[in-house]
């Protein structure tokens, strides 16, 4: 399950995901996640909460590589990712995975701490 929002005002995109997602919902993800990040400025911040995201299977992964690749290319200009303990498998993997296409994440352990870091990234 995938939930994708947009901050205009912010110019930040938020990704919340958990549980398990085969390839065709890492598809929507990405499709959604592109969609909304085209409507944003460039420099955009995008907030992925994977704390309860289980790993992705390889088909996912390589739509997750291609959306990494393709909010490059629309502009991102960073990724802060909320992540935990229980989920490191997950975390190891889309950091892997953000490497292999340019950038790493900044990660953090709570939303409210992603928000911090993104108020100090627009200041």
């Amino acid at each position: 399950m995938f939930d994708v929002r947009t901050n205009f005002f912010e110019n930040k995109l938020l990704f919340f995901a958990k549980g398990k997602m085969d390839a065709n919902e890492a598809r929507a993800m990405g499709e959604s996640l592109l969609k909304n990040a085209r409507r944003l400025q460039s420099g955009f911040i995008l907030i992925s909460d994977i704390h309860e995201l289980d790993p992705l299977p390889e088909e996912g992964r390589l739509e997750l590589q291609k959306t990494m690749q393709a909010l490059l290319e629309a502009g991102m200009g960073a990724e802060i990712r909320v992540i935990s303990d229980k989920t490191v498998i997950t975390a190891n993997q889309f950091q892997r995975t953000s490497r292999s296409v340019g950038y790493t994440a900044t990660e953090v352990r709570t939303i409210q701490e992603a928000e911090r870091l993104v108020d100090q990234l627009a200041s």
